[in-house]
C-alpha cells in the first residue's frame, strides 16, 4: 500500500474534509483567494471548457472550485481510496466529474492536447528528482496550445527547528526517517527549473506561512516547443 492510500483511508475513517485534515478551512479559505486572483487577472478559460487537477485527491479543493465555477472538471490521483471519496463527495454536492486513479508521471487514459487548464493540486512538492520532469512532460503533451498550467508547491526554506534540521539545501530536499519526502526549493530555484522545463513564467504569487511559503505559478508552454 502507498503512502498516499494509506494517508487518505485513516483520513477518511477520522471523518475529515480532506488531505489538509484539521487545516482544511484554512487551506480552502486561501485556495479561493488563489481563484479570485486568477479570475480577476483571466487566468482562467472559458466556462465549460475541460480542466484537470492533478493530484486531485478528494475532490474538495480545486476539482471542486472549478466545477462550482462551471467547468469540465477531470481529476487524478494515485489514491483509489481518495478517488472514490471524490465521486462520492460530487455526488452529494450535485456537481459533475471524471476522476480517475493514475500516476501523474504516466497518465495514458488521456490524450494529447486534451485540457485548455491544467493546476497542480499541491502535488509537484511531492516528486522528487527525475519524477519532477516526467510530470512536467506530461503537463506539455497534455495541455491545449495556448493553454494554461498553475503551479502550486512548497517554496522557500523550512523556518521550524524540526523541519531546518531535516533539510538538504542542497538538493532541496525534506527529509522523513532520513529519506526525501517534499521538495523545497527557493522560489528562484523553483522558478528557474519551471523555465528549463520549457514553460513560460506569467505571474506569481507568495503566501506566507510560519513553516515555509506556498507559490502559486501560472505558466504557458513556451511557443518554441508547442510549434516544434
Amino acid at each position: 500500500m502507498n503512502v498516499y492510500e494509506k494517508q487518505y483511508r485513516q483520513l477518511l475513517a477520522k471523518g475529515y474534509a480532506a488531505w489538509a485534515g484539521e487545516d482544511f478551512l484554512r487551506a480552502k479559505t486561501q485556495q479561493e483567494k488563489i481563484f479570485d486572483w486568477l479570475s480577476f487577472n483571466n487566468y482562467l478559460p472559458q466556462h465549460r471548457a475541460p480542466v484537470l487537477e492533478m493530484g486531485c485527491g478528494n475532490g474538495a479543493m480545486a476539482s471542486q472550485s472549478l466545477a462550482e465555477r462551471g467547468y469540465s472538471v477531470w481529476g487524478v490521483d494515485f489514491s483509489e481510496t481518495a478517488i472514490r471519496w471524490a465521486e462520492n463527495h460530487f455526488y452529494q454536492a450535485r456537481l459533475s466529474a471524471h476522476f480517475i486513479v493514475g500516476n501523474v508521471c504516466h497518465i495514458d487514459q488521456y490524450e494529447d492536447a486534451k485540457f485548455e487548464f491544467i493546476i497542480d493540486g499541491s502535488c509537484l512538492h511531492c516528486l522528487i528528482e527525475d519524477d519532477r520532469k516526467l510530470f512536467f512532460n506530461e503537463v506539455k503533451r497534455l495541455l491545449k496550445p495556448g493553454g494554461r498550467f498553475v503551479i502550486s508547491s512548497m517554496c522557500g526554506t523550512p523556518r521550524l527547528d524540526n523541519d531546518m534540521n531535516a533539510y538538504d539545501p542542497v538538493r532541496h530536499h525534506l527529509l522523513k526517517e532520513g529519506k526525501p519526502w517534499r521538495t523545497l526549493k527557493p522560489l528562484e530555484s523553483l522558478i528557474n527549473e519551471i523555465q528549463a522545463e520549457y514553460f513560460n513564467v506569467l505571474a506569481t504569487r507568495v503566501n506566507n506561512n510560519a513553516w515555509w511559503d506556498h507559490a502559486t505559478i501560472v505558466c504557458t508552454v513556451n511557443g518554441s516547443l508547442e510549434g516544434s
